[in-house]
């Protein structure tokens, strides 16, 4: 059963507990994502899981949402980076909202230091990408996203995620 890592009963083990799991054969996919599209962000977040791959989500890291209410940066910036830690992967969602956003570049920086596999799924309408985004994986519609998920959980993924009718779909260019 795939997880959200940033769950607090995941993220709050101790660290050899963490490292553990971070060291274990599952995949775990970060979602870098603007604040704005934090709804398209869980929708995603909840496909992949359904597919049998855990994310790390962070409206679900308790430690990063108390950081960012009490103003802590010290503590957003641990917690993102132990969140992309904790991943083997990142995928950069891209609306047109990322393009203002100050997180996104930092998390791919981040995530390209420590040697994460990055991706990015471009919402619709979006035609131009920054140079550090065109050279990594683009997923541009739900074919290419199942190809991807399908290749980074080793082929155990179920029929549904081969329909395009489905409705991630609605949100990516069609295939």
């Amino acid at each position: 059963m795939a997880i959200n890592r940033a769950e607090p009963r995941y993220f709050n083990k101790s660290f050899s507990e963490f490292a553990e799991l971070n060291n274990s054969a599952s995949k775990c996919v970060f979602l870098s994502h603007k604040s704005e599209d934090k709804e398209t962000a869980i929708r995603i977040g909840n496909y992949i899981l359904e597919a049998g791959i855990d994310i790390y989500l962070d409206k679900n890291d308790a430690g990063l949402q108390g950081a960012v209410k009490n103003g802590d940066d010290e503590n957003i910036v641990k917690y993102i980076e132990k969140g992309i830690q904790a991943s083997t992967h990142m995928m950069c969602i891209i609306s047109q909202a990322t393009q203002i956003s100050w997180w996104v570049p930092y998390e791919i920086g981040f995530a390209k230091k420590s040697g994460k596999a990055i991706s990015s799924l471009k919402l619709k309408g979006i035609s131009n990408l920054p140079s550090y985004l065109k050279i990594v994986r683009q997923l541009n519609n739900i074919k290419m996203l199942n190809q991807y998920l399908e290749e980074i959980s080793y082929g155990v993924i179920t029929e549904p995620y081969y329909s395009s009718t489905n409705s991630l779909s609605l949100l990516m260019e069609k295939s």
